[in-house]
């Protein structure tokens, strides 16, 4: 792609690096720069950085509706029920409101003049995002889900993942341009760009293999005082005799709480291996609570009732 004007870019080790040359006219280029020593050019990094940030929203809603698409496609067939109903009236707002935060975000990147690919390229995007749009606003009312069946929702949420999967992308797209233009490529490497990809390959790991537990992931193991169980999901209740323990399971650590019934609580952070904390009542039931271990998205959990 060539520049218009005297002004020239080179990329130096993903990074830009610009000759401190003047226009035809006299003029001063829109992105000419006094010092010759390598730097991200502040317009060109700002609209990298704004597109990655836009396009990393668009593929977060077309993983989204995908997910969405196929739970509604193994639900085919049953009867609608309430609960499936609610799923797809959340999905439907949440589509709608993130096609319109798609939008303005697209919207809201700035116009490169001198590069004509930049910008056909962003409204390239906002054009097809503003085409679905409308009906996605449409079909996702709130007021318009007021009196519909469960099967009627769901139908809606299933035209609306149709839709978001008809987005097309540009042509030449975000992609084709930064394996053929060296331009491009550059900016793929852009403080923002650089980031979204490292958080989008560390959300596409796969899931840690489970920690070994002795009664696996069943909480009932533990109504008798005495259990090794694996805790997986972010919230979870263990029943232990008369006590019952709250686990709130994070990646780095796991709260445990046990409310009273006259009110108050204890809660205890365990972070590390080994860590322990104990809950009872004066006369009643006490146990000792042990993290025996735990990664992304498993924690083991030693229980043992105090006679």
């Amino acid at each position: 792609m060539a520049l218009a004007g005297a002004g020239l870019f080179v990329a130096v080790s993903g990074v830009f690096a610009m000759a401190d040359t003047d226009t035809d006219d006299g003029g001063s280029d829109d992105f000419s720069g006094k010092s010759s020593e390598p730097y991200f050019n502040p317009q060109l990094r700002d609209w990298a950085d704004g597109m990655c940030e836009s396009t990393a929203s668009l593929r977060t809603l077309r993983a989204d509706s995908v997910k969405q698409a196929e739970r509604l496609r193994e639900k085919a067939g049953e009867q609608a029920s309430e609960r499936e109903s609610g799923s797809a009236s959340k999905y439907l707002l949440r589509a709608s409101e993130a096609l319109d935060s798609i939008s303005r975000d697209f919207g809201a990147v700035d116009s490169l003049t001198r590069l004509p690919d930049t910008e056909r390229l962003r409204a390239g995007y906002l054009r097809e995002i503003d085409r679905v749009r409308p009906e996605v606003r449409e079909l996702s009312d709130a007021d318009g889900l007021v009196g519909l069946s469960a099967r009627e929702r769901i139908g809606r949420a299933e035209r609306v993942t149709s839709l978001v999967a008809a987005i097309k992308e540009p042509s030449p797209s975000w992609d084709d341009l930064v394996q053929s233009d060296g331009l491009f490529e550059s900016a793929s490497n852009s403080p923002g760009c650089m980031a979204i990809r490292q958080a989008e390959r560390k959300r596409s790991e796969p899931a840690p293999p489970p920690i070994p537990a002795a009664d696996g992931t069943s909480v009932a193991a533990c109504a008798d005082g005495a259990c090794e169980v694996r805790v997986t999901k972010p919230v979870t209740h263990i029943k232990v005799r008369d006590l019952t323990l709250d686990v709130d399971r994070k990646e780095t650590k796991v709260t445990v709480r046990h409310s009273y019934p006259s009110g108050g609580a204890v809660r205890v952070n365990l972070s590390g291996e080994g860590a322990r904390g104990t809950f009872g009542r004066g006369g009643g039931t006490t146990v000792t609570v042990e993290l025996k271990g735990m990664n992304k998205g498993n924690a083991v959990l030693g229980i043992t009732l105090f006679s």
